[in-house]
């Protein structure tokens, strides 16, 4: 049985460029492509001619998005939803049963960047399968898959995705396993040379454990190691520059904390120079 691959839309050159990823993706994985426009609009009596502009509207837009999906991947199945409901909503709804959901991103603005209230931040947030998010103007571009490690949970779903999507592009995979040293936390006059060296034997062993297994799963796939003495998140936002897809984990956020910018994924999306999958454990 196919699966869906679920793309919000909306008209711009960032959810034009996202449209286009997900045609590949749902085309490379043979499952089917799902264009979701949500205009947000309730019916109601008082609105009734509005509604009609709107919705008229929509379904032109609908179209025009399916035949540029079908000009990328002429065999793809697709099909098109008009929701009344807010974006964020209508996606979040849709991964209960999706195997990816797809949305474009642009440049925030202050207050955006402040609240990370744009639709890539929400639908990642809220959504329960992988996201994927395109910034504007990256598309298609780069080489090579690059994935963030720190062994939890989430990173090793993470490294599980990056490998699958790295032997599918035939690109190869770097994994980035970032620390800090406790220097970092208490007073340099605390923590030894020789203790330094040990941390970092050991966050050396826990990025070896991170790909354990991949080599023979994977027998063509190049696997690079990178451990960095860094922030992970600006470990992640370097190594990505020129990639094509950078993946990372992430356990999700509720209420209030995931509106805020807190999360090396919500700060990874929020900078990253290529396409971003976010995966959950």
């Amino acid at each position: 049985m196919a699966r869906t691959v679920v793309v919000g839309v909306e008209g711009t050159d960032s959810s034009h460029d996202a449209l286009i990823w997900a045609a590949h993706a749902a085309a490379a994985r043979r499952d089917e492509l799902e264009i979701v426009y949500a205009v947000g609009v309730p019916y109601s009596s008082m609105e009734v001619l509005y509604d009609d502009a709107v919705t008229q509207s929509a379904e032109t837009l609908l179209d025009d998005e399916k035949k540029r999906a079908l000009d990328a991947e002429p065999d793809l199945t697709v099909r098109t939803t008009l929701s009344r409901t807010t974006p964020a909503r209508a996606l979040t709804e849709l991964s209960e049963e999706a195997a990816l959901v797809v949305v474009g991103s642009h440049p925030l603005g202050f207050m955006e960047r402040v609240f990370a209230g744009s639709l890539s931040y929400q639908v990642v947030a809220g959504c329960h399968s992988p996201v994927l998010v395109v910034p504007e103007g990256t598309g298609a571009r780069g080489a090579g898959v690059v994935v963030g490690a720190d062994g939890s949970p989430d990173s090793v779903t993470a490294v599980a995705h990056a490998a699958e999507e790295a032997d599918r592009l035939g690109s190869e995979l770097t994994v980035v396993h970032a620390w800090l040293s406790p220097v970092t936390y208490l007073s340099v006059d605390v923590i030894s040379g020789s203790t330094d060296e040990l941390v970092e034997e050991s966050e050396r062993m826990m990025l070896a454990e991170s790909i354990a297994g991949l080599g023979e799963r994977y027998p063509d796939l190049t696997i690079n190691r990178r451990l960095v003495h860094d922030n992970p998140a600006q470990a992640l936002l370097e190594a990505a520059v020129g990639a094509r897809l950078l993946v990372v984990g992430s356990r999700g956020l509720h209420g209030v904390t995931r509106m805020l910018l807190g999360s090396v994924s919500h700060t990874v999306v929020m900078h990253a120079p290529c396409p971003v999958l976010v995966v959950r454990s």
